[in-house]
């Protein structure tokens, strides 16, 4: 179904966008209204849950290599369970899919097009992201590897320039909640390591010889750096006032402000971040066609490409009426939805898995000793 091929390089820098373009614009603000001054740790609790889902990941990937989760999950647990528990999983796509749309409408309407119809811009976003996956997956991996290091430049040189206004002492005293807070406050960012899982879809379209666990540990790695970067420069520039903005680290880039002549570069952060939103639609767009295309055995999936996209463009709405809505989301129901579908459905499927395995390999055993012991006598 799939002909296009991309490299491990390319997997690395798609996945990072695919995850952390938009943690960035609302994990500082949930996590600190929880947590307060330790919001920066509850990114390295949080993505605890996403090392576990990229492990179930590479091994199931290692049990059907040429596969997606969509193909056999109805060999594991029965074609008629499968194809359900499928389509709930698509659901969650489409429901994931339209949450993202809507971030990213809400923050170009918010920060720079106040008076452009969210409906356009995120029909505009569905479009192009249509348009890229109908020219495959090669499409997507090049286009992140040419995006991804312009967009963490784009993080390094933020901290880097506001160098004169942090202020490390914001961060004192350390735990003076305890633990409860910090663990509360890393839900949100484990859903976004949740996101994870997905690189499933990836792994059996990448080639090369690189190293396997390396360029998939990489952009784990490298989100959660991110995330806690981020957090840090939000808490040391404004302190407990961070969980007062709705995109912190956007609101940071307008204090950029060097020898009087180098202002206003939040132009330049709203563009890189709209390129790198490009992206993680993109992909989320893309696993959702797949998935879609595998679960009703189609040949080809560029045919339904465009009717998902309306789907997804009405999702983006139904989901929340306002920003608010939308944050409440992140704080209650969304990290119950995602651990369900990219968690626990993932694990269950790997343990099944395993055990068919290991009971093919005994029956396997048991029918070449009897061959022997025939042979013997």
């Amino acid at each position: 179904m799939e002909r296009g091929r991309i490299t491990w390089p390319q997997l690395c820098m798609l996945t990072y966008l695919m995850v952390c373009a938009t943690a960035v614009l609302v994990i500082p603000t949930v996590a600190s209204q929880i947590a307060g001054r330790d919001a920066w740790m509850t990114s390295i609790i949080g993505s605890v849950a996403g090392f576990i889902t990229l492990f179930i990941a590479m091994c199931l990937n290692r049990y059907y290599p040429e596969m997606t989760m969509v193909e056999y999950a109805p060999q594991l647990i029965g074609r008629w369970a499968g194809m359900i528990v499928n389509g709930v999983f698509l659901f969650f796509l489409l429901h994931n899919v339209g949450l993202i749309v809507r971030e990213y409408g809400e923050f170009i309407v918010g920060s720079l097009l106040i008076r452009t119809p969210e409906t356009v811009i995120n029909t505009a976003l569905i479009f192009v992201c249509a348009v890229a996956i109908r020219g495959g997956i090669e499409v997507i991996g090049k286009f992140a590897l040419l995006i991804a290091p312009l967009f963490m430049i784009l993080l390094l040189s933020i901290p880097l320039f506001l160098l004169p206004e942090l202020s490390a002492t914001e961060m004192f005293p350390i735990l003076n909640n305890g633990w409860r807070l910090v663990l509360e406050g890393s839900i949100t960012p484990a859903t976004w390591f949740l996101g994870f899982l997905l690189i499933g879809f990836f792994l059996p379209y990448a080639i090369g010889n690189r190293s396997r666990i390396k360029w998939s540990l990489s952009p784990l790695i490298l989100t959660l750096l991110t995330m806690v970067l981020t957090n840090l420069v939000c808490l040391f520039l404004f302190g407990p006032l961070t969980s007062m903005f709705t995109f912190p680290v956007f609101v940071a880039s307008r204090y950029i402000s060097l020898a009087g002549f180098f202002e206003h570069v939040e132009a330049i952060v709203v563009v890189l971040w709209v390129m790198g939103g490009f992206v993680q639609i993109a992909a989320w767009y893309y696993v959702l066609v797949l998935g879609t295309a595998q679960w009703l055995r189609l040949k080809d999936y560029r045919p339904i490409i465009f009717p998902i996209g309306v789907l997804i463009i009405a999702m983006s709405f139904w989901i929340s009426d306002n920003l608010q809505d939308m944050v409440d989301l992140f704080m209650t129901t969304e990290p119950l939805f995602s651990a369900t579908m990219l968690l626990l459905y993932p694990l269950l499927l790997l343990i099944i898995a395993w055990w068919k395995r290991r009971r093919a390999q005994h029956w396997k055993r048991r029918d070449s000793s009897r061959n022997f012991d025939e042979k013997s006598d």
